[in-house]
């Protein structure tokens, strides 16, 4: 069945008291999984809010969605978020940051034909040793360390480690190769089909421009596996996701230059050096070079790249990393527009603005808390509140969090009211659904062939039990039990 998970995003925070001291927690809660008949902008959209309605939670009470990139959730026009906004505009849609820097991926690996064959040829080994268990064991006897991983269908940023096991250990890989293409014992048909096989992959690989990929690839994954894991974190805020993106893009900016080519080409001439190749790019076979019709006789025509280095920086080297650091720069717009519109609310005690910018900002704020002529906060009292404790906060933590928790510890919400539901909204917006993706790992666990029929109340309540376990560890089993009895009992007192 096409399922929906429901994750609540919300911010509990408590004044300070005799008994307990002040506390401020960002919470993500499963709620449920929705069953979907059609998988349509419109009909998801009526399965959330008919959800809702049915939970009694307040749709005008919303202030931030997050979804996956897919056309139906984030769609413009017709995508869940929009149709919610319609109802709500206050219900800003932030696109998940990790879902977006895996797309980010996508677009680059598919961006030229070698980028696609590398990949391809990746798996390729994989399927070819995990194939045959004599062929695995010949493989584990020539690497020490790491197995050859497959590649993920969806998790880009995981590849990293079939491109690892390559990275470090493509000598012992070639070996293996060799080995059993060289193995004069294996005579059958299926035999001789898997030594050539094994030859021809081993000619893939002993390619300098393939070390040379590997080399880059490895780079580029590896850089953004760390910003994905740091992504998926639930206490993650605009700033510090826009900040660890603002990192990467640096990174990539960086890599496309000529120091950073020669070192990756010197990289790559040292694993040359291990397999024992030609540690240098060999000329193409010879491609008649197709002349287009000129419509004026000024025009130039194109000249082929003759040298096979120059040809494999500007349609590989650089095409991946402009497509990357492009892609990078039009997926998260929207992330940059609200961290723009927020952005005011970190660093409060220093003195990043003027009066004049600084009210500015917060009356930017009101107009995009405003519904039906009515807005959750007042742009001027703001700027007076802002100013007020800045003077009273320690300017190396003053981060919306410390800020909100400093507003419950002192008991003064009542005089930073607006800025109390600001910095409220601000860490309610959900950077990442990471917490929606870890709900549906649950699902095959739970609905395995072991219960081969199951309700949708029992799977929603199984899964409760075990995504929500440090709660349910807390729960009173013999209370639970009573209350069961009660309800399932069967004699009838007359």
């Amino acid at each position: 069945m096409e399922q929906m998970t429901v994750v609540f995003r919300f911010v509990s925070a408590t004044e300070s008291s005799s008994e307990k001291p002040a506390e401020v927690v960002v919470s993500e809660h499963f709620v449920t999984f929705l069953e979907l008949q059609d998988t349509t902008g419109a009909n998801m959209t009526k399965v959330v809010i008919d959800k809702l309605q049915e939970l009694g939670v307040n749709l005008d009470d919303m202030r931030g969605q997050g979804y996956d990139n897919g056309a139906n959730m984030r769609g413009k026009h017709n995508g869940v978020q929009a149709r919610i906004r319609q109802l709500n505009p206050r219900a800003f849609f932030v696109p998940c940051s990790a879902h977006s820097l895996n797309l980010v991926l996508n677009d680059a690996a598919n961006c030229c034909m070698e980028a696609v064959a590398f990949f391809d040829l990746i798996q390729g080994i994989y399927n070819f040793f995990s194939a045959s268990t004599h062929r695995w064991s010949i493989l584990l006897n020539h690497l020490s360390d790491l197995t050859i991983k497959p590649l993920s269908a969806t998790r880009w940023e995981s590849r990293v480690d079939a491109v690892r096991a390559l990275r470090f250990q493509i000598s012992g890989v070639y070996d293996a190769l060799i080995e059993i293409a060289e193995d004069n014992t294996l005579t059958t048909a299926p035999q001789v089909k898997s030594r050539t096989e094994a030859k021809g992959i081993a000619r893939n690989i002993s390619n300098f421009k393939f070390v040379c990929s590997l080399v880059l690839w490895y780079d580029i994954l590896f850089q953004i596996n760390i910003v994905s894991k740091m992504l998926e974190s639930q206490a993650l805020d605009l700033s510090l996701a826009l900040e660890h993106l603002n990192a990467t893009k640096s990174f990539l900016c960086d890599y496309r230059c000529d120091e950073a080519f020669a070192a990756m080409v010197e990289n790559a001439k040292k694993l040359a050096v291990e397999l024992e190749i030609f540690e240098g790019f060999d000329v193409d076979d010879p491609v008649r070079v197709r002349r287009k019709s000129r419509q004026f006789l000024y025009e130039g025509r194109d000249e082929p790249i003759v040298s096979p280095e120059q040809n494999f920086r500007v349609s590989f080297f650089n095409r991946i990393l402009d497509i990357a650091i492009q892609t990078i720069n039009e997926r998260f717009t929207q992330l940059s527009e609200y961290n723009e519109l927020f952005g005011f609310l970190y660093n409060i005690g220093s003195k990043h603005f003027t009066d004049d910018e600084l009210l500015k900002h917060c009356k930017d704020l009101q107009l995009a808390l405003m519904s039906d002529s009515q807005s959750d906060i007042n742009g001027v009292e703001l700027w007076y509140e802002i100013k007020a404790i800045g003077r009273r906060l320690d300017t190396s933590n003053s981060d919306p969090k410390s800020v909100l928790k400093c507003i419950y510890t002192s008991n003064i919400v009542e005089v930073f009211p607006n800025l109390s539901i600001a910095l409220r909204i601000l860490l309610t917006l959900p950077v990442t659904v990471a917490s929606a993706e870890r709900s549906f790992s649950k699902l095959k666990i739970i609905k395995s062939y072991f219960r081969s029929q199951m309700c949708q109340d029992r799977l929603v309540g199984l899964a409760t039990i075990s995504i929500e376990k440090e709660i349910a560890d807390h729960l009173d089993i013999e209370d639970l039990v009573n209350d069961s009895a009660e309800l399932k009992a069967r004699k009838i007192h007359f």
